[in-house]
């Protein structure tokens, strides 16, 4: 069965928000089935650690830590601020993207399982997503090549993925982690940015499709 509703879905293996939308965003796809064509796009949430604390007006990763619990409590979903604690935050979200990137293009299912891992690695398990060679270690436990992974690095094709993402967030106006675009066969699109329910992603792709 051809795609008829067309998803981009613009996140950060770091982010919380992006963390809690996993169920809704997991229902919202079983629901379209094959008629949805699904593409995860990185858009980094910050590229230095300790710029990113400063934009928050905070000194310290330990800081940081009651936000990630605010969220957990605003969601319902489960999360620990650990990694803030002990100071795990990866220095750059901007690397984690990139592998994530490099994972999807070896293998778009498991580089998908290998982002959803990752935040568990971060949110559960305070774990540095930061580290290269424990990620190659998960990608390999998840049946991904890690030699096509380092490939995908080594050559830049990441590299090039991970700028059209951004170039493409900053030309929809892609602001927030996640956003959602939806686009039906005729060219109509929805954008919905945030987490939202799972209702109110079905009901725009179902919108969509009687439209087009």
């Amino acid at each position: 069965m051809d795609p008829v509703l067309f998803a981009e879905w613009y996140t950060d293996p770091f982010c919380s928000w992006s963390y809690a939308a996993e169920g809704p965003i997991e229902t919202f796809r079983r629901h379209f089935g094959e008629t949805l064509s699904f593409r995860h796009r990185l858009f980094p949430l910050y590229c230095n650690i300790d710029q990113f604390l400063r934009d928050h007006g905070l000194a310290a990763q330990k800081d940081f830590a009651p936000k990630i619990l605010k969220v957990s409590r605003a969601t319902g979903v489960t999360m620990e601020s650990k990694v803030w604690e002990n100071e795990q935050a990866p220095p750059s979200s901007e690397e984690c993207c990139l592998f994530v990137e490099a994972a999807l293009l070896s293998d778009p299912e498991k580089g998908g399982a290998l982002l959803s891992r990752m935040r568990q690695m971060a949110f559960l398990e305070g774990q540095n997503i930061g580290n290269h060679s424990l990620l190659l270690k998960v990608a390999a436990s998840l049946e991904l090549d890690p030699k096509k992974i380092e490939e995908m690095l080594r050559s830049g094709r990441a590299f090039t993925a991970l700028n059209d993402d951004r170039e493409k967030a900053e030309r929809e106006g892609v602001t927030v982690r996640p956003t959602l675009i939806l686009t039906n066969a005729g060219g109509d699109r929805v954008f919905i940015g945030g987490l939202r329910n799972s209702d109110l992603f079905i009901l725009a792709g179902e919108t969509l499709i009687q439209e087009a």
